[in-house]
């Protein structure tokens, strides 16, 4: 069975309200309106540190781009729905909950000193 909780005192429930995914008949569509299972968005809790705001980032990420794979205009009398635009939302989206986080960016130190190094005595000297 797929697991469905919208608890907001859970991560999970927490990822869900960030990202609107919490329409627990979605379960059952396909490509970017499907919701994400339980055990879905625990994956990316722990991809991402267990931090809600960066875990409900990449779910509208993803979601992007499976509305970018369509990239398709649907029109309809006047229905109009261009998936497009959907995946640029989304994006937009993703970017200001990254940007709220309040995660310090992680620090990547190299792996192999500096070959060159400049001052009295480096190897960059009289260059």
């Amino acid at each position: 069975m797929i697991a469905f909780t919208y608890d907001l005192s859970t991560a999970i429930g927490q990822v869900r309200l960030f990202s609107g995914d919490n329409d627990p008949e979605g379960l059952n569509r396909s490509g970017g309106d499907r919701t994400r299972t339980d055990e879905e968005i625990a994956a990316l809790l722990a991809r991402n540190g267990n931090c809600v705001r960066l875990a409900a980032a990449q779910l509208l990420e993803i979601k992007a781009a499976q509305y970018a794979a369509q990239a398709i205009e649907i029109a309809q009398g006047s229905l109009r729905q261009d998936m497009r635009v959907r995946s640029r939302r989304l994006m937009e989206a993703a970017a200001a909950l990254r940007a709220s986080a309040d995660v310090p960016p992680a620090w990547n130190p190299p792996s192999q000193p500096a070959p060159f190094t400049a001052g009295e005595g480096g190897t960059m000297e009289g260059w």
